[in-house]
């Protein structure tokens, strides 16, 4: 007697159809049937996911009272990056340009820290700001141990505040810039820039 496979149920049907059109999510890996599905960047995202996307998004744009945090920081970051180059340069008496970008990067990791979830340009010029802050104060503190140094070899001693070395240092300043240091700036502030920008990640609906 022959024995014909039974056909298909709708049951069967449906659940084969459901398997067919599931996709994974780009981010659990969940299987998302397509029409409940949203994407970023043409990638799949299960609802769950994209509902956690968008709040991560909009966080992003809400700096609210955080400002303060995040130039604290910032100025924090920026602050120890120099002192580092400054004592790089008095120990080795070499100044190793590419320890700017440290002062950049330090200066925009504070700039993110403090800022919490935001991000966005109003953090990206207060880190390039403060970067730039934290290249002069370098500057000035290489410039004022070696001041101070030579002023010691004629008797006279002099701190790293001391109001005479202060009033040179802005007169001094531009004959102790090099093109090199120029592109170390450049560096230095691009790296700033870039570490508190906000996601490019768009959720499409």
């Amino acid at each position: 007697m022959s024995h014909f496979p039974a056909a298909p149920s709708a049951t069967t049907d449906a659940v084969a159809s459901n398997h067919a059109d599931a996709r994974l999510c780009s981010l659990c890996s969940n299987a998302v049937p397509t029409h409940e599905t949203r994407t970023a960047e043409l990638r799949p995202l299960c609802t769950g996911c994209a509902d956690q996307l968008e709040k991560d998004l909009a966080a992003e744009k809400n700096l609210g009272s955080r400002f303060p945090v995040a130039l604290a920081a910032g100025i924090a970051g920026a602050l120890v990056a120099a002192g580092v180059w400054a004592a790089i340069v008095v120990f080795t008496e070499y100044e190793v340009g590419y320890v700017a970008v440290l002062v950049g990067y330090l200066a925009g990791m504070g700039v993110k820290l403090g800022a919490g979830k935001a991000r966005g340009k109003s953090l990206q010029i207060t880190a390039a700001a403060l970067g730039l802050f934290g290249l002069v104060v370098a500057k000035y503190f290489i410039f004022a141990h070696f001041f101070a140094a030579s002023l010691a070899e004629d008797g006279i001693s002099a701190g790293p505040f001391d109001p005479t070395i202060l009033a040179i240092f802005p007169v001094a300043l531009p004959g102790m810039l090099s093109p090199f240091d120029l592109l170390w700036v450049l560096l230095a502030l691009s790296t700033a820039w870039k570490v508190p920008a906000a996601s490019k990640v768009a959720l499409q609906r």
